[in-house]
């Protein structure tokens, strides 16, 4: 007696469930990648690890480096690819773990250079800020309360910050301003306040970012 050949087996089709598996799982894969993506937009900015205060040279080597994402207010800090070699100086207090503003450091000059405050007799422009580069022009004072002609007693001189009002004598000054100098210009400008001559500052280039 012949025995008859088994039946095909039959084709099972495919499992929706395995099919939805699969697409959750690329899914997810997906929108990890997306994250990351997104993530991997910041910007490499420096942060002071600790304070800052006016007139000091930092390097790379002081300052820390945080990984943000600033959007349009990137270009207001400071980048590693900003940071020259020799590093800068501070033209106005940092806090401890603030980012580095662009407009709060200036070339760094390193110990040929101090801070002065004088009075001036001229107020500063509306867009003159911390961090600008400033030529301090002189009148010098003469008899009668008469002055004469303006000269150029110390360039390049940055702006570290206006000072405050005080005292009696305020009303009579434009403006209180504190200077970083070059120490070559300090005879001069000192010169220049001990005989009551006119002072004035005229700024010569923005700060960076201004």
């Amino acid at each position: 007696m012949s025995s008859r050949p088994a039946p095909p087996a039959r084709r099972r089709g495919t499992d929706p469930r395995l099919a939805i598996g699969i697409a959750l799982v690329i899914g997810s894969i997906a929108a990890v990648v997306g994250i990351v993506a997104v993530g991997d937009e910041g910007i490499d900015v420096y942060a002071a690890p600790a304070l800052l205060t006016a007139g000091e040279r930092v390097t790379a080597d002081d300052l820390e480096l945080r990984r943000v994402a600033l959007g349009a207010e990137a270009a207001t800090y400071l980048t590693v690819e900003e940071m020259p070699e020799e590093g800068v100086v501070v033209a106005r207090t940092i806090g401890e773990g603030e980012l580095v503003p662009r407009a709060a450091v200036g070339d760094a000059r390193g110990p040929g250079s101090t801070t002065v405050v004088v009075a001036l007799t001229t107020p500063l422009g509306a867009t003159v800020r911390s961090g600008d580069t400033l030529d301090l022009w002189a009148s010098p004072q003469e008899e009668a309360g008469r002055f004469g002609a303006p000269v150029v007693i110390a360039s390049e001189a940055q702006l570290v910050r206006e000072v405050a009002e005080e005292g009696i004598v305020a009303g009579a000054e434009a403006a209180r301003v504190e200077l970083l100098v070059p120490r070559r210009d300090v005879a001069r400008i000192l010169g220049a306040l001990a005989n009551g001559d006119a002072l004035a500052a005229v700024p010569t280039a923005l700060a960076i970012g201004g």
